[in-house]
Order: C-alpha cells, then structure tokens, then sequence
C-alpha cells in the first residue's frame, strides 16, 4: 500500500470511529431519558436511579485501559465486534428489570463493560495508530461523533420512550447499534500497514514544534509515565472535569423537568448540547494545535462555568434564553473537556503505549464522572435542589483548568510553527 493510499484510508477509520462512538455514547447520554421514565415507573429515589449510572461509569471506566491495551496488541477489529457484543447483550438485558439490583447488574455493569470496550479509549487509539500528522483534528472528528450521539440519540429515545415505552426502546438500542457497530468493525477496521505509530519524530509532532527534546523523543510505558508529575496532575484535571460534566449531564433533564419543562422539549435541549458540542470539537482541536493546549482547555472552562451560570439563572427564572444559553455554553465546555485530554496526553506520552497510558489516566475520570452522577442526586435527595450542585462544580471545572497549565505541555509540544511558544 503506497503513502497516499495509507493516508486516505486513515481518514476512513476517522468515519467509522465516528459512527461507533456517535452510536455507542448515543447509550450513554440517552440515559437522562430513561432516568426520568425509570424514577417514574419505580419510585426510586434520584440517588438510588443515579447509583447505577455511577457503576456504569466505574465499569467502562476501567475498561478502558484494557479496551486501549487490546487495540495496541490484537487490532481494533477483535475489540470493537467483542464490545459490541456484550453492549447488546446488556441493553437487552436492561429492558426486563424489575428490581433496582437488576438496573445495577444489566446496565452499570454488563452494557458498561460493552460500552468501555468500544468507547472513547479504543477509538482514539485506532486514530492515534494511524496519524501522526493531523492527528489532531482527527481526534476533533471523532470526538464530534459523541456530538451526533447526543443530538440524535437523545431525542430519538424520547420519542420512542413516548410511543412504546422504555423497555422496547431498549430492545430496539440492543439490537440495532452492536449490529452496525460489528458491520462496519468486519468489513474496515485493520491494523495501519506499517503498524502503530511510535513515538512521534523529531523535531515537529503534527507540524508543531518539539519543546522538550529528551522528553519527546521518549517512548513511554504505563510504569514510567506515573512516576512524572504530569501524569499525575492530567489525572487530578481529567478526574475533576468527569466530576463537573457528568453531574450535569445525567441530571440536566431532570433539572428541566422539575423546573416545568416537558421531558421531550428537555430532551431537545439536550440535542442542542450534542449539535454545539459537534463543531466545537473540531474548532478546540484546531486550535490546541495553534494557540496551545493551554490557552484552549481555558477557553472551554469559561465557556462550561458560563454554562453552569445559565443553568443556576434558569433555576431562579425560568426564562427560555437561559436554556438555550445553556445549551450553547455547556456544549462548548464539554466539548473541550472531551476532545482535549486524548491531545494533551499524546503531547507527554505518545507512543507504542499510549492506549494503555490513556486508558490508565482516564480511570479516574470514569470514577470521577461516576461520583459526580451519584453526588448531583445525593445533593438533590437532601435539598430538593441542583443550586448547591451547580456551584460545586463551578469551582470543580476552574481546578481542573488551573492543573493543565501547571502541567504545562507547552514546555514539552509547542504550538504549530509560527505561534509564540513559552520556552
């Protein structure tokens, strides 16, 4: 296969690591619906419905490390059609539930499992396997697909929720994404024809220049990584920002719903998320690549705490502006949230170990995002309020800003040639 061939077929895995994730996450941000059907049907208390959505985010969480260590050895074909497997399986087995522990075991951890093994850790490491220029706004790309996820999948479990009830619509989730997922994963995705990439070479990494040139021509494994202080301060950021996004994310319709919102215009809202999230994880990408990692993740903190902000007037007056504000703010602070921590890990780690390196670190995201989604109910079970909630993660979302620039990957990758770089 010649170097042009090569280069376009890697824009091909950028469209069908699109597609999984748009599809996969489709599971994971339709959950808010579901929440709001399931609390209704059961009775559960919010921070009981919420607990399972918690395990859910362990489960994949910890998955990811192996889902990423499996791509690196066996290929992303075994991975994908194995995890989508076990989605199915799950979401199948969420539809007959009776009982909260059932909830617990099909969905937290059964569909979890599924959903780490073909999540954001396998797909970014196929990309980082195939781009070393690029790479990224092909990280941007398929970040996006979570976008599309959100904007569609979201809506569309309303409306089936509406017309046939929860438990066909999980029926319908278990049959139709692990089918397309194993279709396009068999028929395209193959290992790059001259194996992973390693450690990007010298002097530039996708155009931008190499700061740090002992520690950028390393090539990292998992036990060296975290012996250094930005493997740590990545973790103590990624852990916080999964904290902030998923307490949000898995209780901002029920928020509009206790508020006097219908679940269905709720769930529109949330589709707005996903729209403004989908442009604006290409547009973080491009510029991470050109003004800094830094400056970038900084830019997105104060779009989500202008988010939260909205949020936090919305509850005081429940006026429509604020809503869409919302939508537009959150939607660009999650975006960066998302997209930036594969870019920024690559910038200290790349390497034959990467996916092994990421997935370790974004562990404690998932545990992160699971507290946060088990906290927001909590809080809500006491007070019979999201205020308190939505302050807490305003300060969350600042710390997780403030530890990126103290880890600096401006000192070890600096923005593309002809940017000012801080030496």
């Amino acid at each position: 296969m010649n170097e042009r061939t090569h280069f376009d077929f890697g824009w091909i895995i950028v469209g069908i690591s699109f597609i999984i994730l748009a599809l996969t996450y489709g599971v994971w941000y339709s959950f808010s619906v579901f929440f709001v059907a399931l609390l209704k049907e059961f009775g559960w208390s919010r921070s009981v419905g919420a607990g399972a959505f918690s395990l859910f985010i362990v489960i994949q969480s910890f998955a990811g490390p192996f889902a990423g260590a499996m791509v690196d050895r066996f290929g992303p074909r075994v991975v994908i059609v194995s995890g989508s497997l076990i989605l199915g399986i799950g979401l199948a087995l969420s539809s007959t539930i009776h009982a909260w522990w059932h909830f617990y075991l099909f969905f937290g951890v059964i569909t979890a499992i599924g959903l780490g093994t073909t999540g954001w850790i396998a797909n970014t490491t196929i990309v980082h396997h195939w781009f070393q220029e690029k790479r990224g706004l092909a990280v941007g790309i398929i970040s996006s697909g979570i976008g599309v996820g959100i904007l569609v999948c979201t809506p569309a479990a309303q409306v089936l929720i509406n017309r046939v009830g929860w438990r066909a619509t999980y029926q319908a989730m278990a049959f139709i994404i692990p089918l397309i997922n194993i279709s396009m994963a068999v028929l395209f995705l193959k290992r790059p024809p001259h194996g992973p990439v390693k450690r990007l070479s010298l002097p530039g990494i996708q155009g931008r220049r190499v700061i740090d040139k002992e520690w950028g021509s390393r090539s990292w494994t998992v036990k060296e990584a975290m012996g250094t202080k930005p493997f740590w301060l990545l973790t103590f950021s990624f852990l916080v920002s999964g904290i902030s996004t998923q307490s949000i994310l898995t209780h901002h319709v029920a928020f509009f719903v206790d508020k006097g919102l219908e679940p269905l215009r709720a769930s529109y809202i949330v589709g707005m998320v996903g729209i403004v999230s989908m442009g604006s994880k290409i547009l973080w990408a491009m510029m991470s690549d050109r003004k800094g990692r830094e400056i970038t993740y900084a830019a997105g903190v104060a779009c989500a705490v202008c988010g939260l902000l909205s949020l936090i007037a919305f509850h005081f007056l429940a006026l429509p502006v604020f809503s869409y504000s919302y939508a537009l703010f959150f939607g660009m602070g999650y975006a960066v949230a998302a997209v930036l921590p594969a870019m920024i890990t690559a910038d200290f780690f790349a390497g034959g170990s990467y996916g092994g390196i990421f997935g370790t670190i974004m562990v404690l995201n998932g545990l992160g995002g699971a507290f946060g989604a088990w906290f927001a109910g909590f809080v809500h079970d006491h007070l019979h309020s999201y205020l308190v909630v939505f302050l807490i993660m305003i300060v969350f979302f600042l710390a997780g800003g403030y530890a990126i620039w103290i880890a600096a990957p401006r000192k070890v990758v600096g923005p593309m040639a002809g940017d000012v770089v801080e030496k």
